[in-house]
């Protein structure tokens, strides 16, 4: 245990997350955009190709919200995301 009661291994789940969190929110800030993929446990994927249709605010929330083209909304939880990467090409085939 550690002070304020939460053991080692919760500490680095927090962690974790809020590194997850905050990276989602430093591409979704980057200059310019670059889309990216959002990949769960459950082996889902979610493309991020604009920023504006993504809410990943600056809270303890461990949740990102997305809506797509066809109006569908997600509510993602961080503690299951198991990757964020970017998509290869993206930015230099919006350049050409």
């Amino acid at each position: 245990m550690v002070e304020g009661g939460l053991p080692f291994r919760m500490l680095e789940i927090v962690s974790a997350e809020s590194k997850m969190k905050a990276r989602i929110r430093e591409l979704l800030h980057a200059t310019p955009f670059q889309p990216f993929v959002i990949r769960m446990a459950d082996g889902k994927e979610y493309r991020i190709e604009h920023p504006d249709f993504v809410l990943a605010a600056a809270s303890d929330v461990p949740q990102v919200i997305l809506e797509e083209a066809d109006g569908s909304v997600h509510f993602l939880s961080v503690l299951l995301m198991t990757s964020i990467e970017l998509l290869p090409g993206a930015a230099q085939s919006r350049g050409a």
